[in-house]
């Protein structure tokens, strides 16, 4: 397992690690001890990709994953919409993040922006179909560019279909997809999961990503989270993935930064011995 940074271009913002241009963060990435990052962003088609792409490169850090939800919040794609042109919008949108992830093979993660029931006018089945309709179209691309996608399981207060492991595991064994796993989120598995150790390890081969922050979004080891149960399961199932931070940038970027890196690293440590 590979503890992953993140970082965004937005700032005046606590959510996420580190706020800024890539020429800025990145480098303090790297002097913070990262060797991975997720990046969050909103359009790939409107960055500059060879200047990230230059810039982890030159200092030792692998792309990871990016993450997609801003898209939701503010365009509202949606991958389960009862309108195609808004589907079709969301995968041409999610296809312009598998080339910014095609140097890393790099995971493209489908949280929000797979869209809630409610977006199809509250027809669950319609739901259903449409958003398994996009999702191997989006298997079909994910392939094409040999690049990941993870989809992220969401607490309910978050997402209205998919929210524990065992339906996530479910859907997956019920389709025929060739790249698209399992994202898992500890904040989403202490809400909904009964036993997440257990859980996780029923997930076998199933799981593709990871997010990890505490309870209350902080670092971890600031809350109450039981991380060696979580990275125990992980280990258990063979996961060699990232461990992402979608953490909170608080009390600030650093402090948060270096107290995450600490705290997971000695728990791998002790995982390995």
């Amino acid at each position: 397992m590979i503890i992953a940074t993140t970082g965004t271009l937005t700032t005046g913002s606590t959510f996420l690690v580190y706020h800024g241009p890539y020429g800025a963060i990145i480098p303090k990435m790297a002097e913070d001890g990262y060797r991975a990052v997720e990046m969050h962003i909103f359009d790939s088609a409107e960055i500059d990709r060879k200047e990230l792409w230059d810039l982890l490169k030159t200092h030792g850090i692998v792309l990871t994953s990016i993450g997609t939800g801003s898209v939701y919040d503010r365009l509202h794609y949606s991958l389960g919409a009862g309108d195609p042109a808004v589907r079709k919008a969301a995968i041409r949108h999610l296809e312009q993040h598998m080339i910014t992830a095609e140097p890393d093979h790099a995971l493209v993660i489908l949280g929000l922006v797979a869209g809630r029931v409610s977006d199809c006018g509250g027809n669950l089945e319609e739901f259903q179909k449409y958003l398994t309709d996009s999702l191997y179209r989006l298997d079909e691309l994910a392939v094409h560019h040999d690049v990941k996608l993870g989809f992220e399981l969401m607490n309910r207060f978050e997402s209205d279909y998919l929210t524990r492991i065992e339906e996530g595991v479910a859907f997956l064994k019920a389709n025929t997809f060739q790249r698209i796993g399992l994202h898992l989120d500890t904040v989403h598995m202490n809400i909904e999961e009964r036993n997440i150790g257990n859980a996780i390890r029923s997930a076998k081969g199933y799981v593709s990503h990871v997010h990890v922050a505490d309870n209350d979004r902080w670092y971890p080891g600031h809350g109450h989270y039981d991380f060696r149960e979580t990275l125990q399961a992980l280990n258990d199932i063979g996961y060699e993935g990232a461990l992402a931070l979608e953490t909170n940038c608080l009390p600030d970027e650093r402090e948060s930064a270096g107290k995450s890196l600490r705290y997971l690293s000695e728990m791998l440590e002790e995982l390995s011995e």
